[in-house]
């Protein structure tokens, strides 16, 4: 019987697994399962390029289904992880229908999720990266913000929608702010001819004096070349200081700063997969899981572990950073240590010590070092594309992306905002103390919750505004306004902190019809929704009309 492998999650630690397994599977000797949500393969290295029009928005995904054969990939989400004995439960995408794979060799490649505790408001203003989706909606987040600033009449407004926050001063971060800096610059002249060239501005915030602290300890030198680079470039750098807060209309930073914008990219930090908490599994500071030399978990035979979920020793010492080619290289470590196991030999030590880092820092200039050598500028950028284009896992997005590189310098960007349309639903929103939430004279189209914290109500009259109510834990407000769809008859102001759950229109008319259906009969009123940990407030009180 073949021997059973199955690995969690699709990403680049997967991929070199399938690949090192390949004609194991072929002679029978094993079978290997692939699990992940998507049915496709991110290439994170041309996020930044495909976030400003370089290439299609498909070009850095690669399909499952030509990358992982023989291997057979299932497509589901994975609810529960039984080590002991020895079965994973995932279920369907469409209904959630629930199904168990077993194996005799489990590997843990579930990649890692965006710290969202990193400051407030993360979870609910900042654009992230870390998936294909993020990243999806980022651009054409960005689009949008180009088009709605050349139709905004209101200088202040029209200055929040060109201003463009990026938290974090690493790889990702500083190649994100350079691309968009250059991309602005470039397309505003271009295409937006409403708006001034010098109207985008981007706003690089990052925790310690100097970017790129990967280059710090061996590479100083090119640090400083990429810091004279950047300062030519016309960013606005915020160095030493960190994001304190993050609303829709501002980022607060920590001495108090506050930056008016519509646009936050966070490149701040990553977190570990759920999943793992729910393991007795040897973990480090960090949450990741503890691997031997080998990439097996540490205290198990037949458990590894590659990627940024796995805390792998460095052959150096120290652990290997969450970068692709180590999560690539331990895939294929971990591939080389199951075969001898089913052919009943010792395993080897992982021995990958590094082949160079680089970070492209836009107009086709970039600073890298590769196997002791250092290089800056138009060389280091072509070094740079060389070496990624050679780790796209499916030679049919190499094809596409150089067609791209090619084409576009000759035909220009795409600046197509493939945004897809979606219901107001239900969201989570937060608010920084004096901050409206509600404004007086707005056309209702969200009716929202008081979670935490404390708010006001004022009304405009001829002598200023006057508070006339505070809303407190648990309140709800809007919904009248909302529901009938007129304006709003008062303004809410956030006097503490404040986060809101707030309904889209079309959500809360569905449960007021509802409500009707049943004749106001139900047990609580559809739109006077609790938060479970509040005490209920009189309704003839929280009865606000507007």
């Amino acid at each position: 019987m073949p021997t059973r492998v199955l690995c969690l999650g699709g990403g680049y630690t997967a991929v070199t697994l399938a690949w090192g397994l390949r004609r194991t599977i072929k002679r029978g000797d094993c079978e290997l399962t692939i699990v992940s949500r998507d049915n496709f393969h991110t290439f994170h290295g041309f996020v930044h390029e495909m976030l400003t029009g370089k290439v299609q928005p498909g070009q850095i995904i690669s399909p499952a289904r030509r990358i992982f054969p023989p291997a057979r990939f299932y497509n589901a989400e994975i609810e529960a992880i039984d080590i002991k004995n020895r079965k994973v439960t995932v279920a369907r995408l469409l209904d959630g229908k629930q199904s168990e794979l077993t194996f005799d060799h489990l590997v843990f490649a579930l990649g890692s999720t965006d710290d969202l505790g990193r400051y407030a408001g993360i979870a609910e203003h900042a654009l992230k990266l870390k998936t294909y989706w993020d990243c999806f909606k980022t651009r054409n987040h960005l689009l949008s913000m180009l088009e709605m600033a050349e139709a905004e009449s209101d200088p202040e407004e029209r200055k929040r929608l060109l201003t463009f926050v990026v938290a974090g001063g690493g790889y990702g971060g500083v190649e994100v702010s350079t691309e968009l800096q250059h991309f602005l610059q470039t397309v505003v002249r271009k295409e937006y001819s409403g708006i001034r060239p010098e109207e985008p501005r981007v706003v690089l915030v990052h925790s310690t004096a100097r970017i790129l602290p990967e280059l710090h300890e061996h590479h100083e030198p090119l640090v400083t070349w990429a810091e004279k680079f950047v300062a030519k470039s016309g960013m606005d750098f915020r160095p030493g200081r960190k994001v304190a807060a993050a609303t829709a209309e501002e980022v607060v930073l920590d001495d108090g700063e506050k930056i008016s914008t519509r646009t936050i990219i966070s490149c701040t930090g990553t977190a570990q997969s759920p999943l793992l908490d729910k393991l007795d599994l040897p973990r480090d500071d960090r949450g990741r899981i503890m691997a031997d030399e080998h990439c097996r978990v540490r205290g198990e035979v037949d458990i590894w572990a590659g990627g940024d979920c796995a805390s792998v020793p460095h052959p150096k010492g120290g652990i290997c950073p969450p970068l692709g080619i180590y999560a690539l290289t331990a895939g294929r470590q971990i591939a080389k240590n199951i075969k001898r196991a089913i052919y009943h030999r010792e395993p080897k030590p992982y021995r990958f010590t590094g082949l160079g880092d680089a970070c492209a820092l836009g107009r086709r200039r970039a600073v890298a070092h590769v196997r002791g050598f250092r290089l800056k500028g138009f060389a280091a950028w072509v070094a740079w594309r060389s070496l990624l284009l050679m780790f796209v896992p499916s030679w049919d997005r190499k094809v596409r992306l150089v067609a791209d590189w090619m084409m576009w310098p000759f035909i220009g960007r795409d600046i197509v905002n493939m945004k897809v349309e979606q219901q107001m639903g239900v969201a989570r929103e937060y608010f920084e103390p004096g901050q409206i939430i509600m404004r007086q004279g707005d056309v209702g189209q969200r009716m929202f919750l008081l979670w935490k914290g404390e708010a006001e109500v004022l009304l405009d009259g001829e002598n200023g505004q006057t508070r006339v109510k505070t809303i407190k834990e648990g309140d709800h407000f809007g919904e009248t306004s909302t529901l009938q769809g007129v304006r709003r008859i008062a303004t809410v102001k956030a006097l503490t902190p404040v986060e809101v759950i707030s309904i889209g229109r079309a959500e809360a008319m569905a449960l007021a019809d509802v409500h009707s259906a049943f004749g106001g009969k139900l047990r609580t009123p559809l739109v006077s929704l609790e938060a479970p940990s509040a005490k209920p407030t009189p309704a003839a009180e929280r009865d606000f009309s507007i």
